[in-house]
C-alpha cells in the first residue's frame, strides 16, 4: 500500500470517528453532570455523619468506672419514672464521685441517683 493510500485511509477513519467521538464526549458531559448531585450528596453525607459523631466519656475514681452515656440514660429513665407523661426537653449531670451520687437537672427539675 502506498504512502498516499494510507495517509487517505486514516483520514477516511477520523471522517467517520468524528461524530462518534462528538457524541461520546456529549454522553460523557451528561453523566458528568447527572454524578455531580450524587457526589455533592456523599460530600454532604461525610458532614452529616461527623455531626453525629457521639464521644465516649468516662469518669474514673477509686478503681471504678462510669459511662457518662449510660449514666445520662439511668437519669432520664428515672425522670420518666417519676413524671411519666412528660416530654424532657433539657438534661444536665453533675457527677460527685465522693459522694457516688449523679444530681441531675431535667426540664428545670431536680433529682439525683447513685453511682
Amino acid at each position: 500500500m502506498s504512502m498516499e493510500k494510507v495517509k487517505e485511509a486514516v483520514e477516511t477513519a477520523i471522517e467517520k470517528s468524528e461524530p462518534v467521538v462528538r457524541r461520546a464526549k456529549a454522553a460523557a458531559e451528561s453523566a458528568a453532570k447527572k454524578a455531580e448531585p450524587v457526589l455533592e450528596a456523599a460530600k454532604n453525607a461525610g458532614k452529616r455523619a461527623a455531626a453525629v459523631f457521639v464521644p465516649e466519656i468516662y469518669v474514673q475514681y477509686a478503681s471504678r468506672q462510669h459511662d457518662c452515656a449510660a449514666l445520662v440514660e439511668r437519669c432520664k429513665e428515672d425522670f420518666k419514672a417519676k413524671h411519666p407523661g412528660t416530654m424532657i426537653r433539657s438534661c444536665k449531670l453533675y457527677i460527685k464521685p465522693e459522694d457516688r451520687m449523679v444530681y441531675y437537672v431535667i426540664n428545670d427539675m431536680e433529682d439525683k441517683l447513685g453511682l
